[in-house]
């Protein structure tokens, strides 16, 4: 029975999806991302993956070819977290026209030449919603036009042993499938009556409780504001904690932001679970025992989102990737700034992992 198969990741930013399907023993056969920090930071822990540091819009399929030494209908997936910014519910200066908006045409371009067995694109769930649906009809049409059988799917992370509720919105394309496709059970974070629903399915299991951010950074060295520190001080208090620190002996980007008084003030005085800010509602001190709020990319200023639940300051970087399933293992490149969108933006490694792992089924069957 086949086991591996081979994955090409456009817009790959810092590698969530690539790590969840190397987790997942897909082999990494090519990487694409035109931003620098986001290359730098996906080749030093990809060392052995070709990739391409060019804009999606300029780089030829020859080059893809070239760089990877694969060619038509070599790769089994091609993958893409297609830049969200123009979809981003989040995002008040929405513009249809904005460029970003259709990245995917660029993705569909590289597919058609490609032709992979199977395609999966990803997105912030905004994207189903806006202009009345128009960007989801018009992905599912442009797929369907080149030959692939198109699922659209909503999963949360939450559900699949992520401690962060963050919901994205997957479209799931093959080429010659003859059945439907049905998204990962979850694994993680059911209501009760969902759980009767899931129980007695062949090969699915009782759903395990929700992760919280105890579980997922209780035990990284407190800091102050401006702080930093490289070594451990405590053992892994959870076992996925344990599976964050696995092979780690050094603690990177663990560095705390820099506060005016007047701002370590404001996070002292407010109680876990509440904002900090009135003006700001989305800056909040996370709580202990939930899980954490979408771990947003921020923007191109120098802003934090969560405060820790117990320290005055706002969260780092390794934290917020412990939040998003990154292994101590994985470092990232640039400035605080951009160390934060590349966290932010990517796809939690253990929901790529989980979608990863079923799609293999499928791919048997191509």
């Amino acid at each position: 029975m086949r086991d591996r198969f081979t994955v090409a990741d456009l817009f790959s930013g810092a590698g969530g999806l690539s790590l969840g399907f190397k987790l997942a023993e897909y082999r990494l056969a090519f990487a694409l991302d035109v931003d620098w920090d986001a290359v730098r930071t996906y080749k030093a822990n990809n060392p052995d993956v070709p990739w391409l540091s060019k804009d999606a819009r300029k780089v030829l399929v020859k080059e893809i070819e070239d760089v990877s030494g694969l060619g038509k209908g070599d790769f089994d997936i091609v993958v893409a977290g297609i830049p969200c910014e123009g979809y981003s519910q989040l995002n008040r200066r929405y513009d249809p026209s904005d460029p970003r908006n259709y990245l995917f045409l660029e993705f569909l371009r590289i597919v058609k030449a490609l032709q992979p067995k199977a395609i999966l694109i990803e997105n912030v769930p905004g994207m189903l919603r806006r202009s009345g649906g128009l960007f989801k009809h018009a992905v599912e049409g442009a797929l369907r036009g080149v030959g692939y059988t198109v699922f659209t799917m909503e999963l949360n992370a939450v559900n699949y042993g992520v401690p962060q509720r963050r919901e994205r919105v997957f479209f799931v394309g093959f080429q010659g499938l003859v059945r439907a496709f049905a998204p990962p059970p979850p694994t993680h974070c059911l209501p009760a009556k969902s759980i009767l629903a899931y129980l007695g399915k062949e090969g699915v299991e009782e759903p395990k409780k929700c992760l919280t951010v105890w579980d997922a950074i209780s035990d990284l060295p407190p800091l102050k504001p401006g702080e930093a520190k490289e070594n451990y001080e405590d053992p892994p208090r959870t076992e996925y904690q344990k599976i964050m620190r696995e092979g780690a002996t050094k603690l990177y980007n663990h560095v705390a932001p820099r506060h005016p008084e007047w701002t370590i003030k404001h996070i002292a005085a407010t109680r876990p679970g509440e904002s900090i800010y009135e003006t700001f509602k989305q800056r909040t001190r996370l709580k202990w025992d939930e899980p954490s709020p979408t771990v947003p990319a921020g923007g191109v200023r120098p802003q934090w989102f969560f405060a820790h639940p117990e320290q005055p300051r706002g969260l780092t970087v390794r934290e917020a990737a412990r939040l998003q399933s990154f292994p101590d293992t994985y470092v990232f490149y640039g400035s605080m700034i951009k160390q934060r969108i590349l966290v932010g933006d990517a796809v939690p490694p253990l929901l790529a992992k989980a979608i990863a792992e079923h799609l293999k089924t499928y791919l048997r069957e191509l």
